[in-house]
């Protein structure tokens, strides 16, 4: 491992833990890394030390030409400095435009101090010399009473200080405003600072966004959060920055603002990593990802965006609710969902099959096993952001007719949406519309364990939804349960039939288990998820499944993230480095990829 290596390792434990709104300790570490600070300018030391930007110079990566960009009016810049190569190929690529200001925007990460907007009227020492902050242009911005002066939070704020030595070594010309935004302030407060800002900066002026991208996920999580990310930023999407998983909404939608103002939308290159690949740790599950876009003069992309996460089987009743009273709500997705629940941030929806009804009381019945969820555990799924349910199963009139109505109205008032019928398979019953980031889908549910499907029906609504919608997904209860992990002919059958029908994807559920996936016509088939949540403690089949994460570029292409979980007394976690290798490895091979191979718990598919 090289020498520089070896520093950005010991800058990433600086501050890989910094980059949220809690918890953070970076700043609190700044004081015993440099030591006293005495009066204006700061001065910045050890380890951030000219060595160490130098080595970021070094390594630093992105177009060989600089003019091959365009003029750059803004961008997004990490300030996780085990990045630093990339943020130095950025402020490296600007310096032929000499601008004359740096605006810096970055997260207040410890939600110091009382204002929204904090800056500085200090200036800055550097390993490289020192930088002059714009004054003037922050007495404006305090005049106009959108910025607060607040020297103490602002030094300790590392989004911006990281970033400052970098524009004294490729522009040592220029001035800066930093400007650190709480996440909390309102978008009212977001639209004056804009409105300022782009009447009064200089016209050469660039706005920089300091943010980093999914933190505390694995790589392959990250992946799939950043894919929405970059698809919402690259489509100026304002109504659904607040579903991304990065650090800093305000402070993207501030400079996504300017750039739309001084039209300068289109992304003329773009760079994407993660600190599990930078350091060369795969099994690192506390990862923390980098997107690097640059901004220049011209038009957004149309294209759209939409990101799905899909999960099996999930039962609310018997042992698992026992464990819920026992230990409490989150004993069953808590473990999952990780640092501020951020696993189950950063996408649009999360779907499951609901394996029973949400009713208001339990009935006697002669069903030898009949499933009822109390509702007070609704709460529970929206704290996880589940929002989107089939309930065509075998267990759907566990609570008779009623029960499945009341089942019904509770999920319609918590704002959770649901499709499909235990014995019905109707337009009404079985198919729900959805428009998803400009994309519009249809979601069809079908039961094929008690009542044996009838194909031209089910082929009708697919045909049926496929005029009205850009894809179309089908979830399906089918086939034997416990330990078969491979389809069989009925479940292969079906599946050939809807999609030749026009169906774009198939998940199955009902063999508590995990099966293959299988590629046909360019359309993938989940065959069984498995159990998401479930009490079948007697097997590790039984208590292993997979999430299936649906990324959809516009009309061209679909990409598949896997995420091998597995539970314990019905507690969910993503399985380590090491198991979910083994466990792909072998879903892999017993499954029919044909051309299709996977990449980091990745599907790529082109559509024709």
């Amino acid at each position: 491992m090289s020498y520089i290596k070896n520093i950005l390792l010991v800058v990433s434990l600086v501050l890989v833990s910094g980059c949220t709104t809690g918890g953070d300790i970076s700043g609190t570490s700044l004081a015993s890394l440099e030591g006293s600070r005495e009066n204006t300018p700061y001065q910045y030391s050890a380890p951030w030390d000219k060595v160490l930007y130098e080595g970021f110079y070094t390594r630093m990566q992105g177009p060989n030409n600089p003019n091959s960009t365009g003029e750059i009016k803004g961008g997004v810049v990490p300030h996780h400095l085990l990045a630093g190569h990339m943020a130095a190929a950025f402020f490296d690529n600007l310096a032929p435009q000499n601008p004359s200001t740096i605006i810096i925007i970055g997260p207040n990460h410890f939600g110091r101090g009382v204002a929204d907007v904090i800056s500085t009227l200090r200036d800055w020492k550097t390993p490289f010399g020192d930088v002059e902050t714009d004054t003037s242009l922050v007495e404006k911005l305090v005049s106009n009473n959108i910025v607060v002066v607040d020297e103490e939070t602002i030094k300790e704020e590392h989004s911006l200080y990281s970033t400052i030595p970098f524009i004294r070594h490729s522009l040592p010309n220029a001035k800066v405003v930093p400007l650190a935004l709480r996440n909390d302030i309102a978008t009212e407060k977001m639209d004056e600072l804009i409105a300022i800002l782009a009447q009064e900066m200089p016209k050469d002026a660039v706005i920089i966004s300091s943010i980093d991208f999914s933190h505390y996920q694995t790589l392959p999580v990250a992946n799939f959060h950043d894919e929405l990310s970059m698809g919402v930023i690259k489509s100026f999407d304002y109504d659904r920055l607040e579903d991304l998983e990065i650090d800093s909404v305000p402070s993207l939608y501030v400079l996504m603002k300017l750039m739309e103002h001084f039209k300068a939308q289109h992304i003329s290159y773009e760079e994407h990593s993660n600190s599990a690949i930078v350091a060369d740790t795969p099994d690192e599950k506390l990862t923390t990802s980098y997107y690097i876009p640059y901004f220049t003069y011209g038009d957004p992309t149309n294209k759209r965006v939409a990101s799905i996460l899909h999960f099996g089987d999930m039962m609310l009743d018997r042992n698992v609710k026992k464990r819920i009273d026992m230990y409490g709500t989150d004993h069953v997705l808590g473990q999952l969902a990780g640092e501020e629940l951020r696993f189950f941030k950063g996408m649009d929806v999360i779907g499951a099959n609901l394996e029973g009804p949400f009713a208001d009381s339990r009935r006697d019945t002669t069903k030898e096993i009949a499933f009822r969820f109390d509702p007070a555990l609704i709460p529970m799924l929206q704290k996880y952001n589940l929002s989107l349910f089939t309930i065509a199963n075998n267990h759907t009139l566990d609570m008779g007719w009623q029960g499945f109505e009341e089942s019904k109205k509770n999920l319609s008032d918590a704002g959770i949406e649901y499709y499909g019928h235990e014995l019905r398979v109707t337009q009404e019953d079985s198919v729900l519309y959805k428009e998803i980031g400009g994309l519009k889908f249809g979601f069809i549910g079908v039961d094929d364990t008690i009542l044996k499907l009838d194909v031209s029906i089910i082929k009708q609504l697919i045909e049926e939804s496929e005029k009205n919608n850009d894809y179309t997904i089908v979830n399906i209860h089918w086939g034997a349960e416990y330990g078969v992990l491979n389809s069989n002919a009925r479940q292969q059958y079906l599946a050939h039939e809807m999609i030749d029908a026009g169906a774009d994807v198939i998940i199955g559920n009902h063999p508590h288990v995990v099966q293959e996936i299988e590629m046909y016509h360019d359309r993938p088939i989940f065959y069984s998820l498995g159990n998401f949540i479930f009490d079948q403690y007697f097997s590790i089949p039984t208590q292993q499944t997979i999430g299936v994460g649906l990324v959809f570029q516009d009309t061209d292409s679909l990409n598949i993230h896997i995420f091998p979980i597995e539970a314990e007394d019905s507690r969910n976690q993503l399985m380590d480095h090491e198991a979910s290798r083994a466990f792909l490895k072998q879903l892999v091979a017993s499954s029919r990829l044909g051309d299709y191979t996977m990449d980091n718990n990745t599907l790529h598919i082109s559509f024709n």
